[in-house]
């Protein structure tokens, strides 16, 4: 029985405190009391993994603004390239992330082991972490920069995995309250209520979370309701249940994409017309009178020179259901289950007003809308066998999974009154569509590991996994070339192994290889009936090789790590399309060829001082292209071979110095990037950036009224440096005109008041 869980309510506290004198007598004690080694472990380098892994705990996570996206806080270790238009990395159409070479859909993600699918934009199979849990409710981010371990619940970890995990319930009742403000009038209020012991070790909490953000440029905002829910309830000393559900409600403005030209021509700050209705009329009856005067002859109001240069508004909508049942039980001394069924219920829509011919009627735009549904249930189930030196693991996963994907037309009155911002469309004012498809997909993963113990040294581990994806699309409608049918990638044997040899306990090498898999998504099926059939069978999945090896350091000052890799990526699947991003039209997906990337990795955390640490990490990619991307005829249509691979900078460093005393913490990162490209053919790309983030804060001591107390001030980007953040793909763009870039955000300052009670 899969249970469903939805939480429609969520409670907010705002705290107006102030320090007191007595608070600050007894400052010194409390200070006395703080732990000797400095501040709270932040990052934790894998002791004792057979594979390149590191953990950023808790105390990592609550040193961020409120509200930041989880996966913004991995920027700061080795090979992880995080970009974002937005301070707090959680409007998902800005926001993107690669580790090694390898991007965002192609890295597997799950919360808790429940699988959030590839967290691209319009997920098709899943959904971003900031909708699926509040950032306060994150206890820690685990990455895996090479290879996730084989019962991650993923069918697109190609590379890495990044496993998220919640906090538990306490055994104590209490409330944490919290609210916080920031640069262009952020607000955000969270609180979460813990029950306590209700007998028995029962326990569990309610929490919820209101954010209010205008953006930095323009005039739009992004809101969100979310609401999360856990218990946990022992059924016996060997056997315990735990309990899941998440609801969130996002809307956001989106940031208009950017080109250099646009850039050059309007400034950092050029956004979407939102609010000026009129402006947005004027210029899309001009260009509709002379399409063939558009950039040349046509005089358009405000300046603006070309009809792509200055668009009405595009949101994007998300309401989501999340929730899990675990069942964990230790049924004979060797021998342990875990049972987790879940369920996730998605609906989106992705909204763009188009100002190239008019509502029948009314205005002379209209609202074209992507709409997504997603209704997925599936299990993961693993059993382990403890047998002498051996830790046997086996078990497997299963999803169903119904999509829905279609676009439509709707109406714009001539004075634009029916649409308010951020305003879900209505069925009423449909007037025509583009497509509407159905999409089923059963994903079947099985495994089998062993964790073998030879000598007290020596560690190894060795098994496969199996997996078998089918996808079938039902076509309803459709205008342009698409193609209904089935198609399936499947292989029964990818197989990993890995060694850990403690030297000492101040030294471990270890090493591991692995193989993997990403499952088709919809791809395959944007073009002809036709072309798909003859195709269909010919078409591989995308697979990666990694071999990865290194070092790790334990000394009583210092943790630290050394690692090398090569990853061999094969089969890269690549559409193409005759259209520019924002028109509808045919693509057709096909196997373009192979990627080699070399690497090397280095992090370490040093504590000279009591209360003090620093932090550091360096990696190197060379990531290339290995062949000429090809047509089906075997023509070069992009002479790629031995060029870098877009979107990866070959030097990425961090740096940071912490200081926590339990009293007063701060903490300052400084983050660099080298060039990165953008397109195919390497004739465009973005310049290197270095940006620095600062925290100060301080708690008051846990006795007295006012124990408990936090504030914490954050300042993201300290020295307003003005640079290109996210940058699509594309063939070329020796003139500069691409437009599907994200300006980063400027200075931005958040305070943040928590009490717990």
């Amino acid at each position: 029985m899969l249970l469903r869980t939805i939480l429609l309510s969520c409670t907010a506290l705002a705290l107006q405190t102030a320090w007191s004198g007595q608070a600050m007598a007894q400052a010194n004690t409390d200070a006395e009391q703080a732990t000797a080694e400095g501040p709270e472990e932040i990052v934790i380098l894998g002791r004792g993994e057979t594979r390149q892994v590191q953990t950023l705990t808790k105390a990592d996570i609550d040193v961020a603004p409120p509200a930041t996206s989880p996966i913004k806080v991995l920027a700061k270790l080795p090979s992880v390239n995080f970009q974002s238009g937005d301070p707090l990395g959680i409007n998902e159409y800005s926001t993107s992330i690669s580790v090694r070479s390898f991007g965002q859909t192609q890295l597997g993600y799950t919360l808790d082991g429940l699988p959030l699918g590839d967290m691209s934009y319009a997920n098709f199979n899943g959904l971003h972490i900031s909708r699926a849990t509040i950032s306060e409710n994150i206890g820690a981010v685990e990455l895996a920069q090479g290879a996730g371990a084989l019962d991650t619940a993923s069918s697109s970890n190609l590379g890495g995995t990044i496993k998220f995990s919640t906090v538990d319930p306490t055994l104590e009742p209490g409330v944490l309250a919290e609210a916080g403000y920031g640069s262009e009038n952020t607000y955000r209020l969270f609180a979460r209520l813990d029950s306590g012991d209700l007998g028995n070790a029962a326990r569990g909490y309610l929490s919820g979370a209101r954010l209010d953000q205008p953006h930095w440029k323009g005039k739009g905002k992004t809101t969100s309701w979310q609401a999360n829910a856990k218990l946990i309830l022992p059924l016996g000393p060997d056997t315990t249940v735990t309990a899941y559900g998440a609801y969130s409600d996002l809307a956001t403005d989106d940031y208009m994409d950017m080109s250099k030209a646009l850039i050059e021509r309007y400034g950092w700050k050029w956004d979407y017309l939102r609010y000026d209705w009129q402006t947005a009329v004027d210029l899309a009856k001009a260009y509709q009178a002379n399409p063939a005067g558009d950039c040349t002859t046509n005089v358009y109001p405000n300046g603006i020179r070309c009809v792509d240069d200055a668009y009405f508004d595009g949101t994007t909508l998300r309401r989501d259901y999340l929730g899990y049942v675990r069942l964990d039980s230790q049924l004979a001394d060797n021998v342990k289950i875990r049972i987790q069924p879940y369920i996730h219920r998605n609906r989106g829509e992705g909204t763009w007003w188009y100002p190239y011919s008019g509502t029948p009627g009314g205005a002379p735009l209209f609202v074209r809308s992507s709409g997504y549904r997603i209704q997925r249930e599936g299990t993961t189930a693993s059993m382990t066998l403890n047998i002498a030196n051996h830790d046997i693991e086996f078990g497997g996963w299963y999803e169903h999974n119904r999509f829905m994907y279609r676009r439509f037309k709707y109406g714009i009155d001539a004075d634009g009154g029916n649409w308010d911002h951020r305003q879900w469309p209505k069925q009423s004012d449909r007037f025509d569509r583009y497509y509407d498809y159905r999409y089923t997909v059963n994903t079947y993963q099985g495994f089998l590991q062993d964790t073998w113990q030879v000598t007290d040294a020596l560690k190894v581990t060795g098994g496969f996994k199996a997996q078998d994806v089918g996808v079938t699309n039902d076509i309803r409608y459709t205008t342009i070339s698409q193609a209904a049918g089935k198609i399936t990638a499947k292989d029964l044997f990818l197989p990993q192994i890995g060694a850990n040899y403690m030297i000492d306990p101040k030294f471990e090498l270890f090493a591991g290889y692995a193989e993997n898999m990403s499952a088709f998504g919809s791809g395959p099926f944007g073009t002809t009936q036709a072309a798909f059939d003859a195709n269909k069978d010919d078409l591989k999945p995308e697979s990666s090789r990694t071999v990865e090896g290194g070092v790790r350091v334990h000394l009583p000052r210092f943790e630290g790590l050394l690692s090398a890799y090569h990853v061999t990526f094969k089969n890269r699947l690549a559409g193409f399309s005759p259209c520019s991003l924002i028109e509808t039209c045919t693509s057709i997906t096909s196997n373009v060829g192979s990627v080699h990337t070399n690497g090397v990795e280095v992090a370490g955390t040093y504590r000279p001082l009591r209360y003090v640490s620093l932090f550091g990490s360096y990696s190197f990619t060379h990531a290339k292209y290995a062949d000429d991307t090809l047509n089906g005829a075997g023509e070069v249509v992009l002479a790629t071979d031995d060029n870098y691979v877009t979107g990866v900078p070959k030097h990425i460093a961090n740096s940071e110095i912490a200081y926590d005393n339990g009293l007063i913490f701060g903490r300052i990162n400084g983050s660099y990037q080298s060039k990165r490209y953008y397109t195919y053919l390497n004739d465009g790309s973005l310049k290197g950036r270095f940006l620095t983030d600062l925290t100060l804060g301080f708690r008051t001591p846990s006795s007295g009224p006012l124990g408990g107390l936090e504030i914490q001030g954050n300042v993201t980007n300290l020295f307003d440096k003005k640079y290109i953040a996210t940058g699509g793909s594309t063939n070329s763009d020796a003139a500069g005109t691409y437009q599907g870039l994200m300006i980063g955000a400027p200075r931005q300052v958040f305070v943040t008041v928590r009490k717990r009670f």
